[in-house]
């Protein structure tokens, strides 16, 4: 019998290189797909402290809106919030102050500046596998920002 012209245990070498290949696209996709979840989480606790700041009587509960964000991210670990009241003159524009008089009366209410609420959010995930080359930890971040309505 000829040593290098045998043919056993090919298959096995074969399954052996597959698996392992399958095996580690497997695991990217479980770690993709966990922080893709992650990242929803994240900013839907965002978009749920913009809408606490919006309610009425919320709009310069900092706390509150920050709570509620926490609140939203329960089960998510390295979890952190912040909240924020912004004025600007016209959609998107600078900031300003509250008592700034805006000169575009088409935006605002006789000069007043539009009230934004702003939180921003963030958590650390780590990977659940190591990949040579790539950081054990991902950082995804979330954002909302809401008008206030005008209130007379």
């Amino acid at each position: 019998m000829n040593v290098f012209r045998s043919e056993s245990g090919v298959a096995t070498l074969e399954m052996a290189l597959i698996l392992t290949l399958m095996v580690s696209i497997f695991a990217g996709v479980i770690d993709y797909s966990l922080a893709t979840q992650e990242t929803v989480s994240v900013q839907e606790a965002a978009s749920a402290g913009a809408e606490f700041g919006v309610s009425p009587g919320n709009e310069n509960n900092t706390a509150g809106m920050k709570a509620a964000a926490v609140a939203a991210a329960y089960g998510i670990k390295n979890f952190t919030a912040t909240a924020s009241v912004i004025y600007t003159c016209t959609p998107g524009g600078a900031a300003v102050t509250s008592t700034t008089t805006c000169t575009a009366a088409t935006y605002t209410d006789a000069g007043t500046p539009i009230k934004y609420v702003v939180v921003n959010t963030s958590a650390t995930l780590p990977s659940i596998f190591a990949y040579p080359g790539m950081p054990k930890n991902l950082t995804v971040y979330g954002y909302s920002q809401m008008r206030v309505p005008w209130s007379k």
